[in-house]
């Protein structure tokens, strides 16, 4: 499976952004900013062709709509992009509590936040593999490397240690007899980025 590019979850999610009643060219070329008309033209067409969108012709006016699939894979995506946030924000609170603490007990309790978290975002992963993931896996992969960067980059060394290869493989295997090698290869190669982001960082 193929991940949407960059330009393409732009403007599709511009326009999933927009509801049922959709959107127009012109409103979209809001986008002008980092897109030119010519590439958005294109990525409409492309989008189209694909099935991620509907085009309907109210009047004079041409409006682009979202296909319903589309619209429910965003809700799922900002659904887990929340739930991502709010277990960030307890964490940066059980952070400072833990910090309180000796350094011996600091240690234990750090592992256990972050295998928490941890857990969370596989389930994330999972649930937005059921959901277009060549759309949302990568905008949620967008964000957990912003998450790295900003705080859990930090923090890395015991992530490290909370999440170890043999650990990684194990999961990963059990998610290939029980979902397939297709899903298998899907998390494997999101883990090995979401590693990735957090090596560059050191």
């Amino acid at each position: 499976m193929e991940f949407l590019s960059k330009r393409e979850r732009l403007v599709l999610v511009a326009i999933a952004q927009s509801g049922p009643s959709g959107t127009t060219y012109s409103q979209l070329s809001a986008l002008g900013y980092i897109l030119s008309k010519n590439t958005i033209q294109e990525t409409i067409e492309k989008l189209y062709l694909q099935g991620y969108i509907n085009v309907l012709k109210d009047g004079d006016e041409i409006r682009y709509i979202a296909s319903k699939n589309v619209r429910n894979a965003i809700i799922n995506l900002e659904f887990h992009k929340y739930r991502l946030a709010k277990n960030l924000s307890e964490l940066k609170k059980k952070v400072e509590d833990i910090s309180k603490m000796e350094k011996q007990q600091q240690a234990i309790a750090f592992k256990g936040v972050l295998k928490d978290l941890l857990t969370s975002i596989s389930s994330s992963i999972i649930s937005l593999l059921d959901d277009l993931p060549a759309l949302t896996l990568p905008e949620y992969i967008e964000v957990l490397e912003s998450l790295y960067k900003e705080f859990l980059s930090k923090l890395s060394p015991l992530i490290q240690e909370s999440m170890t290869d043999d650990e990684i493989n194990t999961f990963i295997s059990l998610v290939s007899k029980y979902r397939g090698e297709k899903d298998a290869e899907e998390i494997k190669n999101t883990l090995q980025k979401i590693k990735g982001g957090i090596e560059n960082q050191r």
